[in-house]
C-alpha cells in the first residue's frame, strides 16, 4: 500500500514540473490581437427612376429600392405596386437597351415562390427583345411580398403595369407561366382580352385560351406525375377546338425546364423564337 502511496507521488511530481511545476510566476501575457478593419458594405445601385403608373384597379406603381440579399443581375427597374388597401407587391422589370417601345411579357412565378433562377430566366427573355415584369405573388424565395387572398388579382395587377409601363408598348402582354404559375396563365387569360400569347412551362390545366400557346415540359419531371402526357392531352384538346398550340417535349431535364440546367438555354431560344413569332408581329 505504501509502496502504491510513494508510485502515485511520484507521478504527481512528474506532472507538476512537467506542466510548468507549482510556481506563482504568472504566465507572459500573449500579445494584444488587433482587430481587422471590416469590410466596406457593397454599395447598391442608385434607384432607377421611371414615371408612377397607376392603373385602373387603382393600383399605384412607383419605383422602389432593391430587395435586401444578393444583389440580382439584370434588373433595370424595380417596382413597387400599392392597393388601394395598402397592400404591396414588388416586381423586377427587365428591358433591352434603349427606351422602346418592346413588347410586354408577364413571368408568373411556380409555387416555391420568384427564385433567383426564374428572375434570371426573365432577364434571359429580356435580352430577346422584350420587358418582362416578374413580380411577386407570395412571401417566398428570393423576393418578399405579402400574399393577396386573390392571386389572380395580383397577377392581374402585373399584367395591366406590364402593359402601362412607359417603355412597353400599350395593348397587349404576353404571359410565361412556371409549374403553377402556368394554370394561373391559361385560366387568366379567359378573364381578358388583352393577352398576346401563352407560354406554359411544366404545368396545363382546363382552360383552353383563344391566344397562341407554348407548351413545354420534360419526361424527367419527377414532380408532376405523367407531366408530358398531361401536356399533350392538353394540346390535342387545344387543337380540336381549333387554337394555335406549339409544343417540344425533353427526355432530360426535370420540373420547369425553363429552369433546369439541362434544358434551360435550349428553353429560352424556344420561347423568345415563339414570342417574336406571336407578340412582336
Amino acid at each position: 500500500m505504501i509502496a502504491v502511496h510513494r508510485a502515485f507521488t511520484y507521478v504527481f511530481v512528474i506532472l507538476v514540473f512537467a506542466c510548468g511545476g507549482t510556481s506563482s510566476t504568472p504566465p507572459t501575457p500573449s500579445a494584444t490581437a488587433i482587430a481587422a478593419p471590416s469590410s466596406p458594405t457593397p454599395t447598391r445601385p442608385p434607384r432607377a427612376i421611371f414615371p408612377s403608373v397607376t392603373t385602373s384597379a387603382g393600383v399605384i406603381w412607383e419605383p422602389t429600392d432593391e430587395p435586401p440579399g444578393p444583389p440580382v443581375e439584370g434588373v433595370r427597374w424595380w417596382a413597387k405596386g400599392t392597393w388601394p388597401d395598402g397592400n404591396t407587391t414588388i416586381a423586377a422589370v427587365y428591358a433591352p437597351p434603349g427606351d422602346g417601345p418592346f413588347p410586354a411579357v408577364v413571368y408568373l412565378h411556380e409555387a416555391a415562390g420568384l427564385t433567383q433562377a426564374q428572375l434570371d430566366v426573365a432577364r434571359k427573355i429580356s435580352a430577346g427583345g422584350f420587358i418582362v415584369v416578374a413580380g411577386c405573388r407570395f412571401e417566398l424565395a428570393r423576393v418578399p411580398c405579402k400574399r393577396r387572398l386573390n392571386l389572380y388579382e395580383t397577377s392581374a395587377a402585373f399584367v395591366d403595369f406590364a402593359k402601362a409601363f412607359p417603355n412597353a408598348r400599350r395593348g397587349t402582354a404576353a404571359l410565361v407561366g412556371a409549374s403553377a404559375g402556368s394554370s394561373e396563365a391559361l385560366y387568366l387569360t379567359l378573364t381578358r382580352n388583352d393577352i398576346s400569347a401563352i407560354v406554359a412551362d411544366s404545368g396545363v390545366g382546363i382552360d383552353y385560351p383563344k391566344v397562341p400557346v407554348l407548351v413545354l415540359a420534360s419526361r424527367a419531371d419527377s414532380l408532376i406525375a405523367n407531366s408530358v402526357e398531361q401536356s399533350q392531352a392538353f394540346e390535342a384538346e387545344m387543337r380540336a377546338r381549333g387554337g394555335i398550340v406549339e409544343s417540344h417535349y425533353y427526355d432530360i431535364g426535370g420540373h420547369i425546364v425553363l429552369v433546369n440546367a439541362q434544358t434551360t438555354d435550349d428553353a429560352i431560344q424556344r420561347v423568345i423564337a415563339f414570342l417574336s413569332k406571336y407578340v412582336t408581329r
